[in-house]
This record gives C-alpha cells, structure tokens and sequence, in this order.
C-alpha cells in the first residue's frame, strides 16, 4: 500500500495595512521621561466575519490624555497613534509612556481593505509619577511599537 504526499503551498499573508495616523505625533523616546514604566494591553480578539476579506488582520491602538475622545474617534486631534504597523495578536506592551501622565487606550481591528472597527472599550492607565519601578516582571509580550517582523 502506498501513501501520496501531498504538500500544500503556504500562502503568503497579505501585507498588513498601516494603522490610519491619529492627531498627535507619535511619543518619541526621552530618557528623563519615558521608560521607567510599561503599559501592558490586552484585548479580545474580533469576531470572525463569514466574508473572509472583513475579518481583522491586526489590531491598531490609540490613546488619549482626554476620557472619551479615543473611544469617540480614535484618529482624533487630542489622541496619539501607538503603532504605525497592526499588533497582529491581542496583546502588546507599550514601553513609551511619560512619568505622572494619565493615558485613555482603545484599540481598533483593521481589515485587509484598511477600514476599521469601532473602537473597543476604553481603559484608563495613570502612569506613576515616580520613576521607581515596582519591581513586577512584564509578560513576554511584544512591544505594541515593534515592527510587524517582530510581533
């Protein structure tokens, strides 16, 4: 008796579209403001779509220093776009964030055809105005800024 092999070709993923820019520039690394502190996002993953092509492909997150302006528009004039490339799993950690400031996060699924979901529930994170770290180990998580290579 005799077996066939088949192999099947490994499609490649599509090329993850960019998260749409919101209002504020990107917070950029500043070693007497940022980095002493980690935000550890998590999220549920969207529900699967019967029309393949609307199903989420990633995940882009926003934040903002008001309550409710990311949640009402996540690419709005007060609110800051985390990562330029989609998390690809239901998690990140954002390793950019400034010493004693309060944060509102959402996140937002994104589709191969660049259109987004409404935005998720919104979180609010006050960040500690200390530098001094509390000593609590981050899960393995990638960063939320990394580069799709890496996620």
């Amino acid at each position: 008796m005799s077996r066939s092999s088949q192999t099947k070709a490994l499609t490649p993923r599509p090329p993850l579209p960019p998260c749409p820019p919101a209002g504020l520039p990107i917070l950029q690394p500043s070693a007497p403001h940022t980095g002493h502190h980690k935000v550890i996002l998590t999220w549920n993953a969207s529900a699967p779509s019967p029309h393949p092509e609307d199903n989420a492909v990633g995940y882009c997150l926003y934040r903002s220093p008001t309550k409710g302006a990311a949640l009402k528009n996540a690419t709005c004039g007060n609110c800051e776009q985390i990562n330029l490339v989609p998390v690809v799993g239901t998690a990140c950690v954002d390793d950019l964030v400034q010493d004693g400031a309060t944060y509102f996060y959402v996140a937002t699924a994104i589709n191969t055809n660049k259109i987004r979901s409404a935005s998720s529930n919104e979180i609010l994170v006050p960040i500690p105005p200390s530098p001094k770290s509390s000593g609590a180990s981050v899960p393995n998580y990638p960063l939320c800024r990394a580069p799709a290579s890496t996620q």
